[in-house]
């Protein structure tokens, strides 16, 4: 991507003799004003302008498709340098829009109930892709005038954690000021529950969100959902969170997808409230969404499940469905 730092910019101006300003000036219009062009880099030579559209690109990757929901939510399909293929998605709120991103090509979690399981995982995003795939959000939004950029999930295809050490650079970018600037306190990253990456993180100390998906309250039914919990299983990862949570004071969200006869059920309530009897969490029910060849259908009791959680003292929501 053109323009992630000042320095490689430096080098580029140098390249074709100018000053060492214009490299900020180029930087700013990239990320501070989201332009798609050197054309509209107006405070730049007319005949630099022209001649920096020959040569380069502000993006590797473009959307390849937006389609816009009833809801106002906004899919971009972005079409990466190899062609891969990632989807992203703007959804907006009262007065802001939450940025969801892809951190893989493809997932290997190979959970029974989600869209991405069956496509297995091509590869990891790299760095400059994660940080390009959050630049179009934010030259779309300029673009058609929609609400604040003001949060970013990391929930998209692909397990973030599996991804480490460019999901963790990507963090740092978004809420670089010079950047995107989203405070930590606006990013959630979302994981199926890779124990040592949760541990590897806590130590980071940083101030987002951390999102695990549990979606049953025993081994057996999980496994069953998620073959990573064969791996990791329950009381370790409510453990891991636990630490989590007293190394970095952030409590952590646990997801939970409400499925129609599957992990619905009163008694499964009462499982999950003993599961989680005593953390400082808070759990996110989550209805469902048919996903083609699968047999998971939403609950009808996703509003009984939540009030049965919050007789016994969890702190839970049921998440807004857009898209």
């Amino acid at each position: 991507m053109l323009g992630l730092y000042v320095d490689e910019l430096a080098a580029l101006c140098q390249k074709h003799n100018l000053p060492r300003f214009r490299a900020r000036q180029i930087s700013e219009w990239v990320f501070q004003k989201y332009v798609g062009s050197f054309a509209e880099m107006t405070n730049l030579p007319a005949a630099q302008r022209e001649e920096f559209e020959k040569q380069y690109a502000i993006t590797d990757s473009l959307v390849e498709k937006a389609v816009k929901t009833d809801d106002g939510t906004v899919k971009l399909l972005i079409k990466l340098g190899d062609g891969s293929l990632i989807e992203t998605v703007l959804m907006e709120y009262r007065n802001w829009t939450t940025i969801c991103l892809s951190s893989q090509v493809g997932c290997a979690m190979g959970c029974a109930f989600c869209a991405s399981g069956p496509l297995g995982v091509q590869r990891n995003l790299s760095h400059e892709e994660l940080v390009e795939q959050l630049w179009h959000c934010f030259h779309y939004s300029s673009v058609h005038n929609l609400k604040p950029l003001r949060n970013l999930v990391l929930m998209g295809i692909g397990e973030p954690l599996a991804n480490y050490d460019n999901v963790l650079s990507l963090i740092k970018t978004a809420n670089d000021p010079k950047f995107f600037g989203i405070g930590q306190r606006r990013i959630t990253l979302s994981t199926a529950g890779i124990i040592p990456k949760i541990q590897r993180l806590a130590r980071e100390q940083l101030g987002i969100t951390l999102a695990v998906s549990l979606h049953a309250a025993n081994d057996r039914l999980r496994s069953t959902l998620m073959p990573l919990n064969s791996r990791y299983p329950l009381k370790d990862l409510v453990a891991t969170c636990r630490n989590y949570t007293e190394i970095t004071g952030r409590r952590v969200t646990y997801e939970y997808m409400v499925l129609d006869g599957i992990n619905d059920s009163d008694a499964d309530a009462r499982e999950l409230a003993l599961l989680l009897r005593g953390e400082n969490c808070l759990i996110n029910l989550i209805m469902y969404h048919k996903v083609p060849g699968t047999n998971f259908r939403p609950s009808p009791r996703i509003e009984q499940f939540r009030d049965k959680l919050t007789e016994r003292g969890l702190n839970v929501t049921i998440r807004r469905s857009l898209g």
